[in-house]
Formats: structure tokens, C-alpha cells, sequence
């Protein structure tokens, strides 16, 4: 078998492997970008209202004890 052969199969299979490695990182991180980051953001913002929901509830409920 040539030499040169063998290094060109090498290299094409190193190169399709390299494409493959780059455009995993890459999805990775267009992933994190578009749907893990805005999923955690509208997770803590719908949190925060809810905490602020059950603040205003209770202030209500303490005014209307109060009240009777």
C-alpha cells in the first residue's frame, strides 16, 4: 500500500472528525444562546413573580385580620 495513500485517508478521516467535533461545539453553544439561557431567564422571572404574587396575598390576608 502507498505511503501517501495512507496519509491522505488519515487526514480526509481526521478532517471529517474535526468537522463533526466543530459543529457540536458550535450547536452547543447556539443552543445554551437561544434555548437554555432564555429558558433559565423566563424560569426566574416567573419565580419572582410568584414570590411577589404570595408577598402581595399575604399583605392582604394580614390587612383584612386586621380589619376583623
Amino acid at each position: 500500500m502507498d505511503s501517501t495513500l495512507v496519509a491522505t485517508v488519515y487526514w480526509g478521516g481526521m478532517l471529517v472528525l474535526f468537522f463533526f467535533w466543530a459543529y457540536g461545539i458550535a450547536s452547543f453553544a447556539l443552543d445554551m444562546k437561544n434555548k437554555i439561557i432564555p429558558g433559565i431567564v423566563q424560569y426566574r422571572r416567573g419565580r419572582r413573580a410568584e414570590a411577589e404574587e404570595r408577598e402581595r396575598e399575604q399583605e392582604r390576608d394580614e390587612r383584612e385580620q386586621q380589619l376583623y
